[in-house]
This record gives structure tokens, C-alpha cells and sequence, in this order.
């Protein structure tokens, strides 16, 4: 008894001490983890707010740093839905060519976690455009399959898409009944095909999707109304 009662003191002791070592770590380098955080979040809103066909700019890029330097960048939570969460702030940039673009971002579950996207949708005559996205968070999910998210070529799958395509809801071709046509007929029904690309990972891609759609849910209901 007496051992057992000497060995339990020598293990609360080393956990107490890891437990305040980890502490100590984490406490120095979290504002460094924040910074990181915020740089990784400042280059995804420089980049959804280019041209995705020619990578130009839509808004000045003095202008893009102005407007997040003014808003803040921490998230903040505009929304709740049963699917998922539509984040802040939401900033609102004017085009070059007069166009109002909103940015925001929001997660849905996939399938280790949440995947967050940060979006812009244009305005135009006939509707919402989504200009371009960025996922930024998808660190739980399965290396080799929904990890492939974080592919350029393949987040070039989810846009540009056109008002007619957002406003049914967008969709995976797996769940659209793998209709066939190219990719940009497919977008123009709202349909995004990744099943040649994340064979065997619907789900990561099914977020991103959940992802935007409760993005532009949020944007005409809240927002555009």
C-alpha cells in the first residue's frame, strides 16, 4: 500500500510538472500563433478579392490592408445554423469597377473536424457572384484524401460560380448525381465536381459547399434583404 501510495505521488508530480511546462510553452507562443493565424487570414482575403480569370486585383491592395486594419481580423460569429457557422467580420470593399464585394468566412463539419473557407461574393444585376474562396482550416481531416482540400488546382473547383448556380445551393456531383458536362457548365448549375480529384473524400468537399452556401444564405437574408 504504502508503494502504491509512493509511486501515485511520483506520477502526479511529473504529470503536474508537464502539465505546467506545457502551460509555460503555450502562454510564450501564443500571440505568436495568433499573428500567424492573422497573416494566413489577411493573405486569403487578398486573395479571394482577385480576378480569378486574370489574378488582378478587384480592389486595391492599400485598400484591402485599410479596410481589415479598420474592421479587425479576429472571428466573430454572425450566424449559427443546424449546418454550420457564417464568421465575421464582414467586410465590404468597393470594386474598381463600382461592384460592392463581400468577405466573410464560416465552417461546416467534415470529417475530423470543421473546415473553415473564407469567401467573396460580387454583386452584379443578376445576383450574388462567388468571385473566389480560400479554405484556411482543414487540419483534421484525412491526409491523401479530404486533406487534398487544401490543393489550389482543386479549390479552383468552387468557383467562379454565377448567381443561377448559387441560388438552388450548391452541390458535390456525387450528390448531384454525377451529371455530366465540363467544369464550367457544372458551375453554372451549381454543381462542383471533385469526384476525379477526392475520390473517396465527399465529405471534406461537402463542407465547403455547406460552408458557402449558408455564406450566401447569410448575405441575402441578413445582409441583402
Amino acid at each position: 500500500m504504502k508503494d502504491i501510495l509512493k509511486t501515485g505521488l511520483i506520477l502526479m508530480a511529473f504529470t503536474a510538472v508537464a502539465g505546467l511546462f506545457l502551460g509555460l510553452v503555450y502562454v510564450g507562443v501564443k500571440d505568436k500563433i495568433r499573428e500567424a493565424d492573422n497573416s494566413a487570414k489577411l493573405k486569403a482575403i487578398e486573395f479571394v478579392l482577385k480576378d480569378p480569370m486574370t489574378g488582378e486585383y478587384l480592389v486595391r491592395k492599400e485598400n484591402i490592408e485599410n479596410e481589415v486594419k479598420k474592421t479587425g481580423i479576429e472571428a466573430v460569429v454572425l450566424k449559427e445554423y443546424k449546418e454550420g457557422v457564417v464568421l465575421g467580420p464582414l467586410y465590404v470593399f468597393r470594386t474598381e469597377d463600382g461592384k460592392k464585394a463581400y468577405v466573410l468566412s464560416g465552417y461546416a463539419p467534415g470529417f475530423g473536424g470543421n473546415v473553415t473557407v473564407v469567401a467573396c461574393f460580387v454583386e452584379s444585376q443578376r445576383g450574388l457572384i462567388l468571385n473566389s474562396i480560400r479554405v484556411i482550416d482543414y487540419s483534421q481531416e484525412t491526409p491523401g484524401l479530404g486533406a487534398k482540400i487544401g490543393e489550389e488546382e482543386i479549390q479552383r473547383r468552387f468557383f467562379p460560380i454565377p448567381p443561377e448556380g448559387l441560388k438552388e445551393g450548391l452541390k458535390v456531383d456525387k450528390d448531384a448525381g454525377l451529371p455530366k458536362g465540363t467544369l464550367d457548365e457544372l458551375k453554372k448549375k451549381g454543381v462542383v465536381k471533385v469526384s476525379d480529384v477526392m475520390t473517396g473524400a465527399t465529405i471534406t468537399p461537402r463542407a465547403v459547399v455547406t460552408a458557402l452556401n449558408l455564406m450566401y444564405r447569410y448575405l441575402t437574408e441578413e445582409v441583402l434583404k
